[in-house]
């Protein structure tokens, strides 16, 4: 499998209409493990630029970044449009999901 990063067109749309709201330019966008929950690593997107060690895709005037070692490990992202009900947003996926023994011994469960 070819490490990749994908974006919807959707989600491409929201991204750019939430950096416009905000009065943010941005051309380089950044994948990274934001935290960890009790199913493995929770992935997010920030504004950032482009550093040596990282594969990069462009998508509709936006670079798309991460880096190289976390390509590897989760074998690339897709970042999706959600929307169910009221709630809408972007979600980052990575394509290769991480292992999980089904939750942790330190609490008593994620509500």
């Amino acid at each position: 499998m070819e490490n990749v990063i994908t974006i919807d067109k959707k989600a491409s749309e929201e991204l750019k209409s939430i950096l416009s709201s905000m009065d943010i330019s941005a051309d380089t966008i950044r994948i990274f493990i934001s935290g960890m929950a009790c199913h493995g690593p929770m992935f997010n997107i920030a504004k950032d630029e482009e550093k040596k060690n990282d594969y990069a895709m462009e998508f509709d005037g936006i670079k798309y970044v991460a880096d190289k070692a976390l390509m590897e490990e989760f074998g690339g992202f897709e970042i999706q449009f959600l929307e169910e009900d009221s709630f809408h947003g972007l979600y980052v996926k990575p394509q290769i999901m991480p292992e999980s023994d089904g939750g942790c011994s330190s609490c008593s469960g994620c509500h």
